[in-house]
Formats: structure tokens, sequence, C-alpha cells
């Protein structure tokens, strides 16, 4: 008897099927596992969710999509994303029994979704810079297809076309909570759910000197300091692992002595000196080289033109992005087409574009006919299109020759090659940018595919922790020995993975993190110093003509986490040795691991820069910023 049931999730009417079963006796049923009670949300133009009750006896959980490929999951949930809009999909959902157990799977539940056919819009994220009663200043995340923002905090509401508000007259000490939607632009989509966070207000005012972050990328930070007109102050942003290890009054003692010292070194007045390295009233400020996926704390003091300190320290903590993170579109890409956009510093030798100032797109397909793309700034691309994900609007643009360009019909034999057709577009620095592509096959299937990223700041590669894996004679034969080298900066703890590649055939490089906290091995105390110093070569035995990936999570002294992988293959033994074929199995090798026997202080091909040496530059804020002031090698 087939069972069927109705339920309603968002705009979508789902329909639960329950696969058929016969009229057996009580002691037989109880020999089948229960069938999942399941429960549909989220639902989107482009993805859904499907949750469902925990089954006694159940050991995991089989599913498909539309008859695809079976996966399984421990988990009480599944979201699907990537799909196409107003479309009905079929979930098929069991529940398995333990192994040797003398249950059988569940009878199967099918799932009917709907996608939606307006899409809402992304709830805001907020960012509280300062909380005081004369001056709170709020900012939100830039939602795209949103004409207007609708905030609320205690009695007062507003409409604002900005991602931010001031807002002043509130009282001190008090608790609020604040709250802001985005309202579309057009008809293609409904206003995002409600953003709410609570702050308080400080019992202070507001403080000389007011440090509110504007925008913070992978290499640099945008900040504004407000202060009163006639006010004079240093700034710098320095590493948060840097300025933990320092009390106030030496932060800002090191800076004054740094400038006085200089100035007497080359015989300039203090005066001059001064009014070279400190701001006045509110300005903007940026800073760039830093690193990426890391802790800085932005710095302010009051200073005036003859080195007397007239304020305290103030702080306020922000955390590097990843290289090329955008918050702009992902999406698309097939079997028989995709599209990667990417940063490289690779040819700027030969080409002049780095990672600065220009962006890389590769195509590779199997019998592509044609595409045609358009490159345009985020911000653009999201005002353009009110709903970025809406994939017809997309696709309808790009075939407007007014508005897209074709590639090239000579081109197209190298996007069907085995390496694919790779281009450079000349770029502005610090810029999100998005690159959308249609291309069409010889049999005339299209597919869709957008994807963003942001240039850097800088031409220079800054990070904290990188990773290494090498076969040199140095350690031994390159048949049996390989090394994992650790270099980095404040590094604290870490853990790390030495295994073959072949265990990882099926396993996303996002699924790193979750291995290296269930199967790494700590990094010993003993090896820190080393690490945070020249680099550390770990090294262990290892089979010939074998693939190894090293795979590391540290953590540094601000508690920033970063997860480095590397990868190396064996040669060939000298000797051929009889082997036994077997199944590759999961063991991390790095708890045999030894440290290098030629020495910890490594050079040549193992040591990988981390910080390079700081740049001459005439600028005195600049000589000052490079300065090793905190004796430390990682203060950018």
């Amino acid at each position: 008897m087939i069972k069927s049931a109705f339920v309603m999730a968002a705009s979508s009417v789902l329909f639960l099927l329950v696969g058929c079963g016969s009229d057996t006796k009580e002691e037989t049923l109880s020999e089948t596992l229960k069938t999942p009670e399941v429960k549909v949300s989220e639902v989107t133009v482009s993805s859904f969710r499907v949750d469902w009750g925990k089954v006694y006896g159940a050991e995991n959980y089989t599913y498909s999509l539309d008859g695809a490929e079976v996966d399984s999951t421990k988990a009480l949930f599944v979201t699907f994303n990537g799909l196409d809009a107003a479309k009905e999909y079929v979930v098929k959902l069991q529940a398995e029994p333990v192994k040797g157990s003398s249950k059988t799977s569940s009878e199967p539940v099918y799932i009917h979704v709907r996608t939606s056919d307006i899409s809402q819009l992304e709830k805001p994220e907020i960012t509280v810079g300062s909380a005081y009663a004369s001056k709170t200043i709020i900012s939100w995340s830039v939602i795209p297809g949103a004409g207007s923002y609708e905030y609320t905090v205690g009695e007062i509401s507003g409409t604002t076309t900005e991602n931010r508000v001031t807002l002043s007259n509130l009282a001190k000490g008090t608790d609020y909570i604040f709250t802001v939607k985005a309202i579309p632009a057009g008809s293609g989509s409904t206003a995002s759910e409600s953003a709410q966070t609570s702050f308080t207000t400080s019992s202070e005012d507001v403080p000389t000197l007011l440090i509110v972050p504007e925008n913070v990328l992978a290499d640099a930070v945008v900040f504004d300091v407000y202060a009163t007109p006639d006010a004079t102050y240093y700034y710098d942003v320095v590493s948060s692992s840097t300025l933990l290890q320092f009390d106030e009054a030496t932060v800002i003692e090191r800076y004054r002595s740094a400038i006085i010292e200089y100035a007497k070194s080359k015989g300039i007045s203090l005066q001059l000196a001064m009014a070279s390295v400190l701001k006045i009233g509110t300005n903007t400020i940026g800073v760039s080289s830093l690193a990426s996926e890391m802790s800085y704390d932005i710095i302010v003091f009051g200073m005036d033109y003859n080195g007397n300190v007239t304020t305290g320290l103030y702080t306020k903590r922000i955390t590097t992005t990843a290289t090329g993170w955008s918050s702009g579109p992902n999406y698309g890409g097939t079997d028989w087409f995709s599209q990667n956009f990417y940063l490289t510093n690779a040819y700027l030798g030969l080409t002049g574009y780095g990672w600065t100032n220009s962006v890389w797109t590769t195509w590779k397909g199997q019998d592509v006919q044609s595409i045609r793309y358009r490159l345009l700034p985020t911000s653009t691309f999201n005002k353009v299109f009110s709903d970025p994900y809406d994939k017809e609007a997309v696709k309808a643009f790009l075939r407007d020759t007014s508005y897209s360009y074709a590639v090239r019909s000579d081109y197209i034999a190298l996007v069907n090659s085995s390496s694919g057709y790779n281009s450079v577009t000349p770029c502005n620095s610090g810029v999100s940018y998005t690159m959308s592509a249609l291309a069409t096959s010889t049999s005339g299937e299209e597919e869709l595919t957008v994807n963003s990223i942001t240039t850097k700041t800088t031409s220079e590669a800054y990070t904290w922790f990188s990773i290494a894996a090498l076969v040199n004679e140095k350690y031994g034969p390159t048949s049996s020995k390989m090394a994992c080298v650790l270099k980095g900066v404040g590094i604290e703890s870490g853990k790390l993975v030495i295994i073959k590649t072949a265990a990882l055939a099926n396993v996303p490089e996002s699924s790193y993190p979750a291995i290296i906290a269930d199967k790494g091995t700590e990094l010993k105390e003993s090896y820190l110093e080393y690490i945070n110093g020249n680099g550390l070569a770990l090294v262990v035995d290892v089979e010939p003509q074998t693939s190894y990936t090293v795979m590391a999570t540290v953590v540094n002294k601000a508690g920033d986490k970063l997860t480095k992988h590397a990868s190396v293959t064996t040669t060939a033994a000298q000797t051929k040795a009889a082997r036994t074929r077997a199944t590759t199995v999961f063991e991390n090798l790095a708890a045999n691991a030894e440290a290098s026997p030629v020495g910890l202080r490594l050079d040549g091909v193992e040591a990988i820069p981390v910080f390079e040496a700081p740049k001459s530059a005439e600028d005195l804020w600049t000589i000052i910023h490079n300065m090793n002031i905190f004796g430390t090698n990682y203060e950018k």
C-alpha cells in the first residue's frame, strides 16, 4: 500500500511517498528500520534543505537526487545547492542499519520539492564599529539586488541606500538591539530576513580617537579615525600576536623612541619628523602588505609635534580575509565545460600582469562550440542583476551581443584541448570582479558559469604559515625518505597529517581541517621554536614511486587558525623489491616523523619565504612602520 503525505515549505508543495510494503506479521515488520520523518526548509531558487528525525538502530542514511548516484551521511540533514529555479526535484531517502544487525533498510521516502521562482535576498551581516551614546556606527554587508535597507534600534527606525548608519542621541551604558533587512531594488526577489545584533553603549564619552574599520581585504585594511579637527596622532597596523606580548606604555614608547632616534640619526628636526608621521583630525587611512587570514590590531595614540604623548593607546582588531576572497556569486560548471577564475603572479615578469592588476581565466571543455562572456566589477554585476543567481537573466544578458563578447573560433579549439584556454584581463587592485561565461556545446546544450574574486593590493605574497613536501638526498634516499617542511610566525600549536595521496581520492580539500582535527598528530612544543624561526623539516620513511600529502592546521598567539597542505611523489627504487598490492588505508605517518638529522636550520630549497624583507621607502611613516621595533619578525 502506498502511503503519502503533503508538506508545505516556503512556496513549494512537497509530496512524500513511502515505498511499497507488505502486510506481514508484526515480528517481521520489527526487523525493518522505521522510515525517517522528514522536513523541508530553506527553499530558494537554487537550493533546499531536507532534515529528518533520528531512526533508532540506523547507522547512516542514504539519499539521492532525481535518481542520481546514491550518497550517504551520518548527519540528520542534507542540503542541495546549484539547482535550477522553478523546477521540481525528487529526493529519495532511506535509513540504513548498523552492520551486523538483524534489521534491514527502511522503506524509502520520496520527497518532491519545487525550487522557488522568486529568490529572497541574503540576510545582511552586521558589524558594530563603535558604540557610544553620541556616536554609534553600525555597518553591514552589501547585499546583491538590494535597493535599500530598513533598520531599527530602540525607538528609532529608518531607511538608507548605504550599508552603514551613524546613530546619536542614545543613552549611555544602555543595551540596544539593532535590526536591519535588505529591500529588493526590483520585483525579482523578496526582502531578506531581518539580521539582528545587540550592543551596549559605553558609559564613557566618545574617545578622543575613534577607530572604525571600513574595508578588510586579504592583504590590506581601510579604516576611519574620528578625531577633533586639531587632534594629532600616530597610527599603525600590527599583528595581534605581536601586540599581545607588550603593555600599552611599552608599545607607545617603542614608536615614540623610534621616531625620535631616526630624526636624530638623519639630522631632521623633531617637529619636521613628527609632522611627517602624524595625522591630524578625522582621516580615512589604508595600510597594505598584510598577511592573509591573520588577526591585526589597528593602533592609534595621540602625540604632538614635540613628541609628547597626549592620549593612551586605542586599538581595534580585524582579521584579513583569504587571498582572492569575494562575496560575489560563484556557481556553474559541468563535466563538459568548466571555468577557473583565479589570481597569479607567475607571469608578472613576462607579461607585466600579476595579482594586483589582472585576473586570469581558464576555460576547459569537450565539444564546446561557442562561448560568450563578460567581466564586470562585482558591484556592477550586482546592480545589473537584482538577483545575481538568476541564471536565466544572466544567460539572456550573455546571449545579447551588445553586452557580451565571443571567444574567437580558433581559441575554441584550445578550450577543447587537454590543457584548456587561458586568458588574462587587466584590472584594478583591491577590487572584486565577477566573470560570467555561457558555453554552448555542439549538440546545442548551454552551461552558465559565474565566479568572483578580489585582486590583491600588493605584489608580495604574505602568509604566517607555509608547508611543503620534499624529496631531497639531504634527507636520505629520494625513494624511501620524504620531508615535511613547516615554517611560520607566532605559531603556538598545531596538528600534522602525512598520508598517501591515494587515501584522499574522494575527499574534498574542504574536509582537510576535519581530518587533521580527528587524525592529526600534535606538533611537539620543542619544534615550535624552529618552525617560528628558519623552518623545520620532519623526515619520515615512505614507499618508492608513491604520492604523499602533508597537511597541517596551526594556531597562533592571537587564536588565528590556518590549514595548509602540499604533496610530493617519491622516486623509483634503485633495486626493485617485491611489493604486495594492498588496498590503500588511511594511515597518518606523522607520528613517526623525526626532525631532520642534517640540522634544524634550513636553507636553499627548504627555506620557504613567509615575510619578505621590508622594501626601502622615502616616506618616514613607512620607514617607521617597516622597522622591527618589537624585536620580532612578524610585526607586519
